[in-house]
């Protein structure tokens, strides 16, 4: 009886000790230049040349920059078709999302979007390599989505409409 006591209290304060540990802060420079490695690896490996960077480290390709003039802005809501996938330290695709439309305002979408759908009109198609600092960064998403933390995304996206 006394044995089971001990061995409980030792349990328990194992326990207790495990709970009280702290996580390692978020390093997001560190990640950042993670993310920025495994991206360049991908773009190597798949013959990406044409894809840019921008100052944010969105890499990004116009497929077709779309037909209109008018280009969405935060305050827009934008109707969308999308394919997402995970692109993994081994550079490997997972399909995570897909979908033939689907209404979001671009100020709430991931930072990602909100940088790139921009860059292109109604119409128009992109495909943007977002690291994960500019998606869902150390937490992952949602909602009980499969995206994981410090998850690169690989969107292909079609501009359907604004409003």
């Amino acid at each position: 009886m006394l044995k089971n006591e001990i061995l409980l209290s030792l349990f328990l304060l194992c326990g207790l000790f495990a709970a009280c540990q702290k996580t390692p802060p978020y390093d997001e420079e560190k990640q950042s230049d993670r993310d920025a490695s495994i991206i360049a690896k991908y773009k190597k490996d798949n013959n990406l040349d044409s894809v840019n960077v921008d100052s944010s480290g969105l890499n990004y390709r116009f497929i077709e920059k779309g037909t209109g003039t008018v280009f969405p802005k935060l305050s827009d809501s934008i109707v969308v078709s999308f394919e997402a996938r995970l692109l993994g330290a081994s550079a490997a695709f997972q399909t995570v999302a897909q979908t033939d439309s689907v209404t979001v305002k671009l100020a709430d979408a991931m930072e990602g979007w909100r940088i790139g759908l921009p860059k292109i009109t109604k119409g128009g198609q992109i495909r943007l390599i977002i690291p994960s600092g500019l998606a869902y960064k150390d937490f992952g998403s949602p909602g009980g989505s499969p995206i994981p933390p410090f998850a690169i995304l690989d969107y292909t996206i079609r501009l359907k409409n604004i409003k």
